[in-house]
């Protein structure tokens, strides 16, 4: 069977869906000032576009050759409280405004795992954590997810 990431169209996909979204999430008065912040990493898009794939069935790219842990990631988004309630729709909706200017396929199954996978990850274990990153354990999985939803 073929994965999502497979059926989306491969890397290039996910690396134009990361940076479309970056892009939408800049110009969003809300979502703006965590997607701006000095520190953030020069290389952000190529590292959401490889978790986003390692996610959906791609290569193990994000784990293997970014040093990437899932702890690592829920860390980075821990201790948002309730502006992580807000933002995380509105990063979905970011997301799903993207899929055309990425060129993610028309096909109505690829866009809707797409954003199931997003929907969940924003609203569910982005969430997980509000108080502080010093929460988050060590050794989380990295998320799976496949066209009937968690792997």
């Amino acid at each position: 069977m073929t994965t999502i990431y497979e059926a989306a169209g491969g890397i290039e996909v996910f690396v134009r869906l990361a940076e479309a979204t970056h892009q939408r999430c800049l110009a969003d008065p809300l979502l703006s000032h965590p997607f701006s912040h000095a520190d953030n990493q020069p290389d952000h898009t190529d590292r959401l576009a490889a978790y986003w794939a390692e996610a959906l069935g791609g290569p193990p790219t994000y784990t293997t050759t970014m040093g990437g842990s899932e702890s690592h990631v829920q860390r980075l988004h821990a201790g948002e409280g309730e502006y992580a309630v807000e933002a995380g729709p509105r990063f979905v909706q970011c997301v799903l405004d993207s899929f055309d200017e990425a060129g993610v396929p028309a096909d109505p199954r690829v866009r809707q795992a797409i954003a199931a996978y997003v929907t969940w990850a924003a609203t569910g274990p982005f969430q997980a954590w509000p108080d502080a990153a010093d929460d988050v354990p060590q050794g989380l999985p990295m998320p799976r997810w496949d066209w009937d939803g968690p792997a």
